[in-house]
């Protein structure tokens, strides 16, 4: 901590004081109260009045925040946070996200490249031959294929080479090429 920053002091409804940084926002109150209550953060009430999440906490404010279930942190919420623990629970946050949607578009992946050739990934997605394939690619589990090809660190076509190489000898399905 920088011993020349300036803090800010502000009060919670029921009167109990909070420090930040200067330039801290309702995010940074949020995440301080409780990780969810920063998670779904979608505004907040400075004195009584409406603000935005960008709004930047005064000496002496009372801070009151209001929740949605289905809101969910953005990373451009990085550019107006200033405290750590804010910064640390979005960027962990956003990458979980990322992953979630690399799992499901590899899986997707997968599923379609071993389509192509008539064949049920789940198949070929378990015993030696895979297990072997896992070792090799420095991999843990069946997930993490799933995850790299959807971070587009391997290819659909390499995991079909490696686990059905058999596949890969007749020509794809008609059916799957018109897709």
């Amino acid at each position: 901590t920088d011993l020349f920053e300036s803090e800010i002091y502000v009060f919670t409804p029921k009167g109990d004081v909070r420090e930040f940084p200067e330039g801290a926002t309702p995010i940074d109150f949020a995440y301080s109260v409780h990780t969810d209550v920063g998670t779904h953060c979608t505004g907040a009430r400075v004195n009584g009045k409406m603000v935005p999440i960008k709004y930047i906490l005064q000496n002496g404010d009372t801070i009151e925040i209001i929740t949605s279930k289905t809101q969910m942190p953005s990373k451009d919420w990085l550019k107006f946070c200033v405290t750590n623990k804010a910064k640390t629970k979005i960027r962990a946050f956003v990458k979980e996200e990322q992953r979630r949607r690399s799992l499901a578009l590899g899986k997707e992946l997968i599923e379609k490249e071993f389509r192509k050739f008539g064949a049920a990934s789940s198949r070929y997605l378990k015993g030696e031959t895979f297990e072997k394939f896992l070792r090799d690619f420095g991999l843990h589990e069946e997930d993490e294929v799933f995850v790299r090809v959807g971070y587009g660190r391997l290819e659909p076509r390499i995991v079909l080479e490696k686990l059905a190489s058999q596949l890969i000898r007749t020509e794809p399905k008609e059916e799957a090429q018109a897709e």
